[in-house]
């Protein structure tokens, strides 16, 4: 949500307005530019805080000042209204007396907030790239754990001295001095029957149009992302509820799930009336270069290249706001009683990959993996997982103008579904229902099966296995001594050859471990 290189020195000077920027000296904090966001900058003597904020309906954008000054009640009643702001929102405080700031973030994480504090300067930025130009050295400890396939949501980044400023959590710096302060952890839901008379399918819908309908929204600046799947379908159903008619953007895939993938889309955007557009997987595949020099992030993200396409096509329509799916997977746990009742439930795919991916590694990086982990950021209201899914796309879309709105991951709504009963969260069951009312009972059907990308990348490395070899001659992470080199090469051979999902799982990660290191190191 903003940009921003200070030095701390300068925190003792007032902090000024100047050509859509705050300056104090040569010290510079940007805000994102956005028709969705807006920043207000608040001073007191000897006291200012700056906030990039996003809005909310129906308050319009000049009503909102950029820049005051107030006395020392009501800079802590402005103070006490962003801390509690219900969107998202970024906060830079300073007390200029000791030249000491504090960073803060909002709940939802929309988008990454990276800070980093070294010689008495600190830089914050959204995008990883900001960073990728200094020397960095990578934290194998965080490098083993994500060969091992690991999902980490954590201030501690692959890159020693760069944090992630996670949902809540709060970065303070003093000359010579910074430290990190985690968020109190948010109470375990459990399941509980629902208070009599209420309606799980009436209160899901209620909840999720708050949602759609907390931003100013402008319906011919939106677009809405469609993949053919429950999540992205709940969240058109809602936002063309509000909103009317919009446009809609989407990936098509090849193989068996293509052509249910194109009925559900003409079902879904017929009934919807959404404005619809797609781009073939096929023309736009992802890129497995490993010697690519563009800093891409820190979060794998094989399909970006396909997102891309629809992200321009997007901007020149005009379009600045893109509503997603993401946080759908993580609306509907199953809770470990109950899958214990039904007999412990799949057998893993995901232990399968994670074999894979530790034959890889050398036994100081496995280690490392296997050690108790005491860096994870505390339980959050949003899950940890859509949080990563945040991070990993918002920079892409950021850069093609969008601002990124996930309906899905709201706290409120995902604090509701964790607590519904059994027989709402199996299958989705309220989910399939709130379909059902709006589309018809026979676009996802109880034997729909999920489109996924699974097929892409092990048809993809497949065909690509020799440049890849070729490139793996010289291999990062086997001179940082985490991989075993040959072992890499058997996997990529494996892949070639079985083009089976575990050891793709496996291989797919590292790669893009291996492209990060060489892009940073």
């Amino acid at each position: 949500m903003l940009k921003a290189d200070i030095t701390l020195s300068d925190l003792s000077l007032s902090a000024e307005w100047r050509d859509g920027s705050i300056a104090l000296g040569t010290s510079r904090i940007i805000p994102y530019a956005h028709p969705m966001l807006e920043t207000a900058l608040v001073r007191t003597e000897g006291q200012w805080f700056v906030t990039v904020r996003e809005r909310l309906a129906p308050v319009p954008s000049d009503k909102v000042p950029a820049c005051r000054d107030v006395d020392a009640e009501e800079f802590q009643r402005l103070y006490q209204e962003c801390i509690l702001w219900p969107l998202d929102y970024v906060l830079i405080e300073v007390a200029q007396a000791g030249c000491r700031m504090r960073v803060r973030t909002g709940v939802l994480g929309s988008v990454p907030v990276y800070c980093r504090a070294a010689n008495d300067k600190v830089t914050i930025s959204w995008d990883f790239a900001d960073f990728a130009n200094e020397p960095l050295a990578i934290d194998a400890e965080i490098a083993s754990h994500r060969l091992a396939l690991s999902t980490i949501y954590s201030a501690r980044q692959l890159c020693v001295g760069v944090t992630l400023l996670t949902e809540r959590a709060s970065f303070h710096v003093e000359p010579g001095k910074a430290n990190y302060r985690y968020p109190v952890p948010m109470e375990e839901t459990s399941p509980s029957p629902l208070p009599e008379g209420q309606d799980a399918l009436r209160v899901f819908s209620e909840l999720l149009q708050r949602v759609v309908s907390a931003r100013p929204i402008a319906m011919d600046r939106v677009s809405i992302e469609l993949s053919g799947g429950m999540d992205s379908a709940t969240v058109a159903c809602a936002v063309a509820a509000f909103h009317g008619r919009m446009a809609s953007k989407g990936i098509l895939l090849d193989g068996d799930v293509r052509q249910p993938q194109i009925q559900r889309r003409q079902w879904i955007t017929s009934r919807l009336d959404l404005s619809d557009e797609t781009v073939e997987i096929a023309a736009f595949p992802p890129n497995l270069d490993l010697q690519e020099h563009q800093a891409r992030g820190l979060y794998w993200e094989y399909y970006l290249e396909a997102c891309t396409a629809l992200w321009e096509s997007a901007r020149v329509q005009g379009h600045d706001m893109l509503f997603t799916g993401i946080g759908g997977d993580e609306l509907f746990p199953g809770y470990a009683n109950e899958k214990q009742e039904e007999g412990g439930g799949k057998p893993g795919k995901e232990n399968e990959a994670t074999h894979y991916a530790e034959r890889l590694m050398t036994p100081r990086a496995l280690s490392a993996a296997r050690s108790m982990r005491c860096f994870d950021a505390p339980a959050s209201p949003v899950p940890a997982t859509a949080l990563l899914a945040h991070a990993c796309r918002a920079p892409d879309l950021l850069r093609h103008g969008l601002w990124p709105v996930n309906p899905l991951s709201d706290p409120g709504l995902v604090a509701f579904c964790h607590r519904l009963p059994r027989d709402s969260r199996q299958g989705r069951e309220v989910m399939r229902q709130y379909l059902h009312a709006r589309l018809g009972s026979e676009v996802f059907p109880r034997s729909y099966i999920k489109e996924t990308f699974a097929r892409v990348l092990p048809d993809l490395i497949s065909r690509q296995a020799a440049t890849i070899a070729s490139q793996l001659r010289d291999c990062a992470l086997a001179d940082l001594g985490l991989v075993d080199q040959r072992a890499a090469l058997a996997l990529l051979d494996t892949v070639a050859a079985t083009r089976a999902q575990a050891p793709t799982a496996a291989l797919a990660s590292f790669l893009w471990m291996e492209r990060c290191v060489r892009q940073i190191r």
